[in-house]
């Protein structure tokens, strides 16, 4: 327990230590302070308040184990025997063994020819060679044109000129 308490104390310490060694700021200095080397600065103080965890009592429970010298008979009352009713009848079947004398007749059957039927096969079209002669004349209707008389106005437009 106490060096429980010593643990705790010294880790709360080095926390303690490790935050103000990070709170230690350099400041950088100007060229009046480079003059002039008075001790006029300004030190930030900083108060920390932090709860630290208080320890404890804790009650543990450890079962230790008590050894018994000589094991002692124990009485127990022993009640009149019950009697189980079944309601549900039972029946079980024995097998019992038969002797027979002569061979048992079975019944074998004999194979008998299946009639198989044949697929009708459709002929399918496929592509055959066919000779075509080269140059092959193709005729191509012409247009025939039909003069028509349409009148046209034609508008000129008259651009005067000028000189500089």
């Amino acid at each position: 327990m106490k060096t429980f308490i010593v643990l705790s104390m010294a880790v709360a310490l080095v926390a303690g230590a490790a935050i103000e060694s990070g709170e230690k700021t350099i400041e950088k200095r100007g060229l009046s302070e480079i003059k002039s080397r008075s001790d006029h600065h300004h030190v930030k103080h900083v108060t920390i308040t932090k709860k630290v965890p208080v320890p404890y009592p804790v009650e543990v429970e450890k079962h230790v184990p008590v050894p018994v010298k000589i094991p002692y008979p124990v009485h127990v009352e022993k009640k009149v025997p019950f009697i189980i009713e079944k309601k549900v009848p039972v029946y079980v079947e024995k097998k019992v063994p038969v002797h027979v004398d002569r061979p048992v007749p079975v019944e074998v059957k004999v194979p008998y020819e299946v009639p198989v039927v044949h697929k009708e096969y459709v002929e399918v079209p496929k592509p055959y060679p066919v000779h075509v002669e080269k140059p092959y004349p193709v005729y191509v209707k012409k247009p025939v044109y039909i003069e028509k008389a349409v009148p046209v106005s034609v508008h000129i437009k008259k651009v005067k000129k000028h000189h500089h």
